[in-house]
């Protein structure tokens, strides 16, 4: 039990405020009360006391009930609130103290002579008292204002009648008296700590209320702010990665074309300054649609072969810059998994491979373990310490003494970080082995995919190329460039005419057609933005081109696209995509590897 003391004196108002409301509501309850004693009390004591007497004294108390009628009716029409309460309350206590100080008159003066009268009268006035208990202990001056003067006055004069068993029971009628005083008024401390604590619950949900609209209005905000950041995002994935791709083929364009030995160490600084930026541009928008939440993983049977083929297709030429194998093992395999999702995890460990790795060389390869399939990127780099195993997956952490080859670029501790969330997101685990000093193997582990039967990629540097692809392999090459980015058409045409080919290019699908036109000759490949003016798709111009030309024209898909549906688009319309910033060796690799396999396709059907 708390007392009222204990809590806030404003919920303890409150609460004597409640009080005296229901004191008011009960009325009617009262009225009963007081009319029924009253007839009770008229028909044992009737011949006990003159009938004027009794008739008066049952009108004093209809006039009573009378008037706290019509305060409760007042009370009704003004609605008083809490700062009032206790001048209603006066009122009613007042009224209790009137019915009481009538009850104990009653008691005095119709007491009789035969004590078998004299205990009718006893039960009567206590009766009255305990039924009436429950309306009174509501409000504590009024459960003392009717008790006390209803009951003492009898008390006393059982007392004066002398005798040993009139005091005994007059003692045993105040032992009474204590009792129902102490239960009203514990009665009253348990009502009035029940109101409080409702009072208290209301005030909480309340404030429960303002802090969920608040929450609701930040999380609104929220919801607001990663829009406005996806939009940002997808923003930055077209508008921001065309110019770093048009630098980065301009940028090739001019390493090729350049003749003065003065000026190779100062464009291949530049080369090396606009791939490093294009690969933390890509790295740090990785990270942005992860803190985003725009990733949603669509997960499916992914083939190992086509996607080890991918990765070969645009890294093998970077290891061969830098001198080093570069190996595909033989697999048959599938994973479950997300095909665009897990080729950036693959890609990743095989770019922070090259990075790492002065000598040797780098294998990827994958092995049944159990209901898992392991795919494994190993080099034979400069390895990790075991310390630094758990952070270097943390973002923007670079171990110190793991640097990479100036050639190579420093990064910014990105690479590792994405494959960790990649991977948390698709439910692949991801384990590490190193020797510091000579080399490391990281393994990502995800489900096997059962029921199908794919051709195994041999191990070779690269699908069907050579480490160093030759410049003839695109001479004389005729190859169409569609892309609403001028800027990308221009760099595009500068960077295929340095490696001998024609290139007719345009912003639009029918610009196209007449610059073919104008040529005379089908063009070799047709190399399209995903994303075209007017809501049109490279997919599409490539069927209408294939369509208007009437064969198969080899083709090449890049885009700015972050997400993974754009993977999915060119892969179910049996392309090759490339996503933008395209390192020129890899687009050169696939624009061979491309026109190669189209041919070989084109015997098998003679």
């Amino acid at each position: 039990m708390y007392p009222p003391c204990t809590v806030s004196p404003a919920l303890v108002a409150r609460a004597r405020a409640d009080q005296v409301a229901t004191l008011y509501a009960h009325v009617h309850l009262t009225s009963l009360s007081m009319g029924l004693g009253a007839l009770i009390l008229s028909a044992a004591m009737w011949g006990q006391v003159s009938a004027a007497a009794m008739t008066t004294w049952c009108v004093l108390i209809a006039v009573n009930q009378a008037w706290r009628t019509a305060l409760a009716r007042a009370f009704a029409r003004e609605r008083p609130g809490a700062d009032a309460a206790p001048r209603w309350g006066r009122y009613w206590a007042a009224g209790s103290t009137i019915a009481g100080a009538l009850w104990g008159l009653a008691a005095v003066a119709a007491f009789p002579r035969e004590p078998a009268l004299q205990a009718l009268l006893i039960v009567c006035l206590f009766g009255v008292v305990l039924g009436g208990l429950y309306l009174t202990a509501v409000y504590k001056p009024s459960l003392y204002g009717f008790v006390l003067p209803a009951l003492l006055p009898l008390i006393v004069r059982v007392a004066v009648v002398g005798d040993s068993v009139h005091f005994f029971l007059a003692g045993v009628m105040a032992v009474v008296l204590g009792f129902v005083l102490g239960f009203g008024h514990r009665l009253n401390d348990v009502l009035t700590r029940s109101l409080v604590i409702r009072y208290e619950n209301i005030d909480l949900i309340g404030e429960l209320k303002e802090r969920t609209r608040s929450a609701v209005e930040a999380r609104s905000a929220a919801e607001a702010a990663n829009r406005a950041k996806s939009q940002l995002l997808a923003a930055a994935s077209h508008d921001l990665r065309q110019p770093l791709h048009a630098l980065g083929l301009y940028v090739a364009a001019l390493s090729a074309r350049a003749r003065n030995a003065e000026w190779r160490p100062l464009i291949i600084n530049v080369e090396t300054a606009a791939n490093a930026l294009e690969r933390q541009f890509a790295q740090l928008i990785d990270l942005s649609r992860l803190d985003a939440g725009v990733l949603t993983p669509e997960r499916g049977s992914v083939a190992l072969p086509a996607l080890f083929e991918r990765i070969a297709c645009e890294f093998a030429p970077q290891a061969a810059a830098r001198g080093l194998a570069f190996r595909i093992a033989p697999t048959s395999l599938c994973v479950d998994s997300d095909a665009g999702l897990l080729e950036r995890i693959v890609g990743n460990l095989v770019a922070n491979a090259i990075r790492y790795t002065s000598h040797g060389g780098v294998l990827v390869g994958a092995r049944r373990r159990g209901n898992r399939v392991a795919i494994d990127v190993v080099d034979t780099g400069v390895g990790i310490a075991a310390g630094d195993r758990e952070r270097i997956f943390e973002e923007f952490y670079q171990v110190a003494d793991r640097s990479a080859a100036p050639s190579a670029g420093r990064g910014m501790g990105l690479g590792l970080a994405i494959v960790r969330r990649f991977a948390d997101l698709l439910g692949h685990a991801v384990e590490l082995d190193s020797v510091p000093g000579e080399g490391s193997r990281f393994r990502v582990l995800a489900p096997r995919a059962r029921g199908l039967r794919l051709r195994t990629l041999r191990a070779v540097p690269a699908p069907g190329l050579p480490a160093s692809v030759p410049r003839s392999e695109l001479a004389d090459r005729v190859v169409a460039v569609v892309d609403d980015d001028p800027a990308t058409v221009d760099a595009m045409t500068t960077l295929f005419e340095t490696w001998g080919a024609t290139v007719v290019g345009s912003q639009t699908l029918d610009g196209l057609m007449t610059r073919i036109g104008d040529v005379a000759r089908y063009p070799d490949l047709v190399v399209a933005d995903l994303r075209l003016a007017d809501g049109d798709s490279g997919i599409r111009a490539v069927r209408r081109l294939r369509d208007e030309l009437g064969y198969p024209v080899p083709a090449i898909i890049v885009s700015g696209d972050t997400g993974t549906h754009a993977d999915r688009e060119a892969r179910a319309a049996g392309l090759l995509l490339l996503g933008k910033p395209v390192v020129p060796s890899t687009l050169e690799a696939a624009a061979v590897s491309t026109i190669r396999r189209y041919a070989t396709a084109a015997i098998a059907r003679i």
